[in-house]
């Protein structure tokens, strides 16, 4: 079996994605009708940029739903490995495919032999579970810190916001490499972390309490 040309895994692409581009026209198409009812998020299709900006979201939101929840993009395993299909360029033929099994790697396979485009469509459904959940996240912490400055001011103020400078100017992915090495984990470091950030939806009642 060849291995597929561009022009045939882009459409092989575009045929997995058929049910995001009716739910992305089906949205589309009742915003603009009903945009002058809208309010704020009709006036969002006002604006060519606004339109571009959020179908690139919507586009992204769906396929997390549809390979999430229903599975019906995703060509293969996101997880799977298969021997002889490691670092292999888009649109190898799977090697070793059963009756029933998606004949290719649309995009190829990754350093471990998965298939890349079913790992970036099941990465899309895992970020719109964790996306809402850090903003909640980061809300809460926002309120909790945000308040007791705003409110008193002086040296609290400044204080706070020198913590929030310095968190905000470390790098975070170095952070987290340093928490996953041995050495840092005996410590105990990640633990007493996660014990204090997880501190923080108490703290953010008892502010609003």
């Amino acid at each position: 079996m060849e291995a597929l040309t561009w022009a045939e895994i882009l459409s092989r692409m575009f045929y997995q994605l058929i049910p995001v581009w009716i739910a992305l026209i089906a949205t589309f198409s009742i915003s603009i009708y009903y945009k002058r009812t809208l309010g704020l998020y009709g006036k969002l299709f006002d604006s060519s940029i606004g339109m571009i900006g959020f179908g690139i979201v919507l586009f992204w939101a769906y396929v997390g739903f549809f390979a999430g929840a229903f599975d019906m993009i995703s060509t293969h395993d996101p997880l799977s490995q298969v021997s002889g299909m490691k670092n292999k360029v888009p649109g190898t033929p799977f090697r070793g495919a059963e009756e029933g099994d998606y004949a290719f790697y649309l995009l190829g396979g990754d350093h471990l032999a998965r298939d890349v485009f079913s790992r970036v469509m099941d990465g899309a459904s895992i970020i719109i579970v964790i996306a809402p959940l850090a903003t909640l996240f980061a809300f809460m912490v926002g309120i909790t810190l945000g308040l007791p400055a705003g409110f008193y001011g002086g040296r609290l103020d400044t204080l706070l916001s020198f913590v929030a400078n310095l968190i905000l100017a470390f790098p975070v992915i170095l952070l987290f490499y340093l928490l996953v090495t041995p050495e840092i984990r005996m410590t105990g470091l990640p633990q007493y972390m996660a014990i204090f950030l997880f501190s923080f939806p108490i703290l953010f009642f008892a502010v609003l309490i």
